[in-house]
């Protein structure tokens, strides 16, 4: 099942036979259009759900015909580990993960290697694992673009606190950095995007 935020609101793109109980459930057949998905999302902008499941024979294939409605800016972050604690950024008012757009030519692993670098204020942090991407729905801000909308995936890559003083990228909007235990995560869960929580949901104690 693939799942793509809009602010708070989720949606879900599975077999028909995935779905939930409790979802609102808008059926697609393999003849699909990407010009039929834009009508339902210009739909689903204007609506208060908060939780859609999009049912299609063929989700893969309709995930791509999915984000091919999209301007795609893709980003990458970390989750940086050491002895039992992640690390987070405070941003815009809420806990972040350290993350940024991929640079033309740059590799995903080392946009979030440079990222975390930068927003941190830490060196010699080293990749562990690739974590599963999240994928994320916004506007534009960009002066070309302005107001069109991007579907933004997220490559996350699991890494080990190298070493380095913890300072807050300031020019970034990053007020703090700050390491958690991994039973403090609830302080984060509580004030954090509901895209991120699935990747710090899989860490907490």
């Amino acid at each position: 099942m693939y799942k793509v935020f809009l602010n708070d609101r989720l949606i879900r793109i599975g077999a028909p036979e995935n779905s939930l109980k409790n979802n609102l459930v808008v059926k697609f057949d393999e003849k699909a259009t990407a010009e039929n998905i834009k009508n339902w999302f210009s739909s689903f902008i204007n609506e208060d759900l908060k939780d859609v499941f999009l049912a299609t024979p063929q989700p893969e294939l309709f995930f791509k015909l999915f984000r091919s409605t999209f301007l795609e800016y893709p980003a990458a972050g970390g989750v940086i580990l050491s002895e039992n604690r992640m690390l987070f950024i405070f941003r815009n008012g809420k806990w972040d993960l350290p993350k940024g757009k991929i640079e033309k030519g740059e590799l995903p692993r080392d946009t979030a290697l440079r990222e975390v670098g930068e927003e941190c204020g830490i060196s010699g942090h080293q990749i562990e694992r690739q974590l599963p991407s999240t994928f994320h729905i916004y506007q534009s801000p960009y002066p070309k673009t302005e107001g069109q909308w991007v579907v933004k995936e997220t490559f996350w890559f699991e890494m080990q606190y190298g070493d380095g003083e913890l300072v807050p990228q300031q020019e970034e909007g990053i007020t703090e950095v700050r390491w958690f235990h991994r039973n403090e995560l609830d302080e984060v869960l509580a004030n954090t995007y509901e895209n991120l929580k699935q990747v710090i949901l899989f860490y907490r104690d």
